[in-house]
């Protein structure tokens, strides 16, 4: 019951962490936009589309999460839970197509240089910074072991550090009139999202193909499971990511057959090993020593 109260608590803060997120970034999205476009400032309507991206990255990392939550049927052995793997890699493969679009502009921008206010390109840009960083502060804590959550946390702490970027150019344009710079840093901001971004995509592309976790080293589970006293093999062992936060093993493990009456404490043994390692969730089949499937060539 205490388990069960705790990881309740636990998903109701992550909850109300999407839903602040969620609230600020739209409200400051809608600002920014607008001021972007009165002040004619490319760097804040970059900034502007990012923040618009983060906002549906954290509706579909929500939706991810929540579904992640449900219980598993007939039908989704696993529940929903890869969800949460799911939306991580569409919202890395909409940031890309959102850095093109900026770099695009920027570049077009290079030849046609306009006015550029930079007061105002100051005051919004200072606005984003606290809003960015109070809203990636809401995810701090429980972003360490989720890649789905630490999706929504990066993105949110870039656009904080790309606020920082925005109220330079501003400041640049308001002492030195040189316009040039806001699509420069409109560069700068798409590089820096691409640079964020590509790892997320790699880690959320290898988890959707059920690869190793990155996280996790194969061998060195291999080499564990095989210095228990009582194990003489394990071979035909599988490791995946079942969600953004929860890794699964299946293996089969050879023993002697004196062993028999010790197969429970055994398996104990290796599944309290395997959860130390990030392995939540594991499946064990044991074999003896003397019976005739005990190579890895066997199935």
């Amino acid at each position: 019951m205490e388990h069960t109260h705790s990881h309740g608590h636990i998903t109701r803060n992550i909850t109300r962490a999407f839903v602040w997120g969620i609230g600020l970034n739209i409200s400051f999205t809608l600002i920014e936009f607008i001021l972007g476009y009165y002040y004619n400032s490319l760097a804040l309507i970059a900034d502007a589309s990012h923040n618009l991206s983060d906002v549906a990255s954290l509706i579909l990392s929500l939706i991810g999460f929540r579904l992640a939550q449900k219980a598993a049927s007939k039908l989704y052995t696993y529940g929903y839970k890869k969800s949460t793997i799911l939306a991580s890699l569409i919202n890395s493969v909409v940031l890309v197509f959102i850095v093109i679009g900026i770099l695009r502009e920027a570049i077009e921008r290079l030849n046609t240089l306009p006015e550029v206010g930079g007061i105002g390109i100051i005051i919004t840009a200072g606005i984003g910074i606290i809003i960015n960083t109070v809203s990636a502060f809401l995810f701090f804590k429980n972003q360490k072991n989720d890649i789905n959550i630490r999706g929504a946390f990066i993105h949110l702490l870039v656009d904080a550090l790309v606020s920082v970027g925005v109220v330079i150019s501003g400041i640049i344009i308001l002492y030195t009139n040189i316009k040039v710079i806001d699509p420069i840093i409109s560069i700068i901001i798409a590089l820096i999202i691409a640079l964020t971004t590509w790892n997320i995509l790699k880690e959320s592309l290898r988890l959707i193909i059920d690869a190793v976790p990155k996280d996790i080293n194969y061998n060195k589970i291999e080499s564990i499971v095989n210095t228990i006293p009582e194990v003489i093999n394990v071979h035909h062992m599988h490791i995946w990511a079942i969600s953004s936060n929860i890794n699964g093993l299946t293996a089969h493990i050879i023993v002697d057959k004196s062993n028999f009456q010790k197969i429970e404490i055994i398996k104990r043994e290796i599944k309290n090993i395997l959860s130390e390692n990030n392995i939540q969730h594991s499946t064990l089949e044991f074999e003896f020593s003397d019976e005739e499937c005990m190579t890895e060539n066997c199935h």
